[in-house]
């Protein structure tokens, strides 16, 4: 790709012969044949475009020459595929210095016209054009009488909609897929239609080439979703245009809380990593202040206020390293309403980053509601880690908020995009659907993602269409954005239902198309070449000539064939993974309760306490006492199992749950 970084006053681009890579057929190709035969009969010489960006739309101002080296009058035709979702509009063509404009004609009285001009005939002659559709979105260019040793021009103009993707505005031209066809020299009016102009050369697929023109569409904020509008029968036949832009700002002066596990399952390795993606966090926001809450079978504050996001290294420092030692327990319901606590206090946008592997107690639940979560610039967030070991589902709550009522998003550990972003501030739009003004649903979207766009035609209701507006979930909370009646894309309606229906409508789904009969209704409103329209360019005094044309043989396609062609989602979570009962972990797991038991209940024992484990690879995640005598008792064997180091042997990551009494 090249970028033009700065505005040019004229940008020009000849574009080159292709690169390496091309077979060599041991027989002429279809082009090589048409160049051949062109070399006897006339060929293009000269292809100019100017394109000229106006809203939404752009204009290719489209220049073409023909010469004729024999010397007799020739006749000579070009078929070519117009850019995505564009129509051509005007002919003119210019002999022998004069030039002459076309006329919109019915499709077959264009071609009756045209068939009568090439008989013999006492007039004298004059050279002829004619544009017309050949289905789909190719175009056939006829030239009839193309003087001897002497060269025509013929001048369009194609309309096509600007396409939006990835914050940048662009366009496309079609390439000659011949290699002896002339390259287009583009002009690009004004030369700087906007910052980061860049220009590429691709192919869609193997057999369309197109040159691609980009640049950065502006600094506009928010959802731009316009409508246009025209009535159809009883109610409106409608085009959408929605542009997913800036969607949304770093927030100011935030307070963050970031929620770490401390658990075993995570490992000294896990937690440096927490507090590394927390450091990542915060260069998005120089100005946040920030508090660590560091959750096992219990939650603790690390710093004890909220720090400034500058002195976030020099504290973590000077911590003692048991502060961060890792231990049993994932009660990460315990570290959300610590952090809930401690956004009680100050003032500005409240987040709450929650990391953890997701191998939490079946206990967890989602925590209640408080006023510092709950607040419309609060956001509560979910960071997903990796597993250091094995492949055991995470808690199936976790598809849930963390925090009841509160906004948020998940960010898991896999994928492409590494960039904590999306946990900053919110990056797309998700479950959008369109409804009218008295609530009703119109149509589903797809997601919408910051810098992207779509265009898509609105159903025919059988009553007018009034207030639009779009709805969906940002960061899982309700958002809304009005539609706009756009009087512009009202005005080219008619125009893109018929370059939107008639362009590869094979990869289209059907409710994606306007209705058909509105289509072709339409087109015979249009000034563009159609199944409907055709254009024709015939000079003063022409008629059936004397002159001896070498024309073209009646069906068959000849002349410069080939010259221009181209043109947050909250999921079920799965069963969590049981370890297998096995006779050597239960000995192992009595061996190493036995002192607690000892310790606690004295020789005689207890016999009907039971001791219920919850372990997630190595890690106690759960403890229950059952049948203790008396609660000091019961708080004693709690206390000291949960004190206990799980052997090598449970570091499988998978969960289990074993009941363990003492011997008698």
């Amino acid at each position: 790709m090249r970028n033009l970084s700065r505005p040019l006053s004229l940008w020009v681009l000849l574009l080159l012969a292709w690169g390496p890579g091309t077979a060599v057929a041991e027989e002429p190709s279809p082009c090589e044949e048409d160049r051949l035969a062109d070399a006897e009969r006339g060929h293009e010489v000269e292809h100019r475009v100017e394109a000229r960006p106006e809203g939404d739309l752009v204009r290719f101002t489209v220049h073409r020459t023909f010469h004729n080296p024999r010397p007799r009058h020739t006749e000579l035709e070009a078929r070519f595929t117009l850019p995505r979702e564009g129509t051509v509009h005007g002919l003119a063509l210019e002999s022998q210095g004069q030039w002459t404009e076309g006329l919109l004609l019915e499709a077959a009285q264009a071609e009756r016209r045209y068939e009568a001009l090439r008989r013999k005939g006492p007039a004298a002659p004059r050279a002829l054009a004619m544009l017309s559709s050949e289905g789909g979105a190719t175009v056939r260019l006829r030239l009839w009488n193309l003087p001897p040793r002497a060269s025509v021009t013929v001048r369009y103009e194609v309309r096509a909609r600007l396409a939006y993707a990835h914050g940048r505005k662009s366009f496309t031209y079609p390439l000659p897929d011949c290699e002896y066809s002339p390259r287009p020299a583009l002009t690009l009016v004004p030369a700087s239609p906007g910052e980061d102009l860049s220009l590429e050369t691709r192919n869609t697929n193997h057999w369309r080439p197109e040159l691609e023109a980009s640049w950065e569409a502006g600094t506009a904020r928010g959802l731009d979703a316009r409508a246009g509008l025209v009535p159809w029968g009883a109610g409106s036949l409608g085009f959408l245009q929605v542009r997913a832009e800036r969607l949304s700002e770093v927030p100011a002066r935030a307070r963050v809380v970031f929620v770490v596990d401390a658990s075993h399952s995570v490992g000294p390795q896990g937690i440096s990593r927490q507090l590394e993606l927390a450091g990542e966090y915060l260069q998005w926001l120089p100005d946040a202040t920030a508090e660590v809450v560091v959750f096992r079978r219990s939650a603790q504050r690390l710093f004890g206020r909220l720090i400034p996001a500058s002195e976030w290294k020099t504290a973590l420092a000077t911590l003692p390293p048991g502060r961060l030692a890792p231990g049993n327990g994932s009660h990460l319901d315990e570290g959300l309403k610590l952090a809930q606590r401690v956004l009680e206090d100050g003032s500005g946008p409240a987040r709450v980053l929650a990391l953890t592997d997701g191998l939490l107690r079946e206990a967890f639940e989602p925590v209640p509601p408080a006023p510092s979560t709950s607040a419309p610039d609060a956001a509560v967030h979910l960071r997903w880690l990796p597993l250091r070991t094995g492949y055991a589902a995470p808690h199936e709550k976790l598809s849930e908020p963390l925090v009841r009522g509160s906004c948020g998003t998940q960010l898991h550990a896999y994928g492409g995009n590494s960039s904590l972003e999306p946990l900053v501030r919110p990056l797309r739009w998700e479950e959008v659907h369109l409804q009218d003004g008295q609530g009703a649903r119109l149509k589903e979207l797809p997601t919408l993602q910051e810098g992207e766009g779509l265009q898509l035609w609105l159903p025919s209701p059988q009553t007018p269409l009034g207030e639009l507006v779009l709805h969906g979930r940002r960061w899982g909370c309700a958002a809304s954005q009005p539609v706009a009646r756009d009087d512009s894309l009202s005005a080219d309606l008619v125009r893109n239902a018929w370059a939107n229906q008639r362009f590869e409508p094979w990869n289209r789904d059907k409710e994606e198309l306007p209705p058909e009969e509105a289509v072709e209704l339409l087109a015979r409103k249009g000034d563009w070449v159609s199944g409907t329209h055709s254009l024709l360019v015939v000079p003063p005094g022409a008629g059936p000539s004397t002159a001896r044309t070498h024309a073209l043989e009646d069906g068959v396609a000849g002349g410069v064939m080939g010259g221009v062609v181209g043109g947050t989602i909250s999921c079920p979570m799965a069963a969590p993974l049981q370890r297998p009962a096995s006779p050597e972990l239960m000995e192992a797991l009595e061996r190493l309760i036995q002192p607690v038991f000892t310790t606690c209940l004295g020789e005689g024992g207890t016999p009907s306490l039971q001791v219920r484990l919850e372990t997630t690879g190595d890690e106690l995640a759960d403890v229950r006492v059952t049948g203790a005598a008396s609660e000091p008792q019961a708080s004693c064997v709690r206390e000291a199992t949960w004190a206990l180091r799980l052997p090598a042997l449970c570091d499988d990551g998978l969960r289990g749950t074993y009941t363990l009494t003492p011997r008698r």
